[in-house]
């Protein structure tokens, strides 16, 4: 039987042959070169877009990892300095309620609120010293107190005594039995403590 050549096949050959030697103007070597080539066009524009799209993308996430860092920094900053300053508001205040330090951070002062003294018949006074063991332990705590008349003339002394630990605020009773007595001032203060 005679070989039979059908013309659509023919035209269909035709057809990519065209197709693939004339290309953007450029004549190209085959049909499997024309596909790669065509790929590698349709792969770099995106690549390029792809690269450039991460570079905002990594910029703005350096960009927010150096803001975490610096507000972190001035966040510490702040928060050390507020420290600083909460103890010298709150040394502030126990200044103005008429607290002194004594004794390698023990406070004292004579009793202003609600102290309710002692009252003692038949001559004498009696205040109320408080301690305040803020910082440390205050141990064993002795004061000796001059005992002054109206003028201001030492008629005497008297001591107070008392443990404290610290955190503690104490009250000593300060009582002379001196008929002439009027105030009292503190002569020595001592606050020892043993630490293990």
């Amino acid at each position: 039987m005679p070989f039979r050549h059908d013309r659509r096949d023919v035209r269909r050959d035709d057809r990519r042959d065209a197709r693939f030697e004339e290309q953007d103007g450029r004549e190209l070597h085959g049909p499997d070169d024309s596909r790669e080539r065509d790929l590698d066009q349709q792969r770099s524009p995106r690549r390029s877009r792809g690269l450039s799209g991460c570079v905002p993308w990594l910029m703005a996430g350096l960009a927010v990892l150096g803001g975490g860092f610096y507000w972190g920094y001035q966040f510490r900053a702040a928060q050390k300095l507020s420290a600083d300053e909460l103890r010298e508001r709150e040394r502030q205040e126990l200044r103005t309620m008429g607290w002194q330090t004594s004794a390698d951070g023990v406070l004292t002062r004579w009793c202003t609120d609600d102290c309710n003294p002692p009252k003692l018949f038949g001559g004498g006074m009696a205040r109320i010293f408080e301690v305040y063991c803020k910082d440390r332990p205050c141990g064993n705590i002795r004061a000796t107190f001059r005992v002054l008349d109206r003028d201001g003339k030492e008629i005497g002394t008297t001591t107070a005594s008392k443990d404290g630990l610290q955190g503690e605020r104490l009250r000593l009773v300060v009582v002379s039995p001196e008929a002439q007595a009027e105030r009292f001032e503190i002569k020595e203060f001592t606050a020892q403590a043993m630490v293990y």
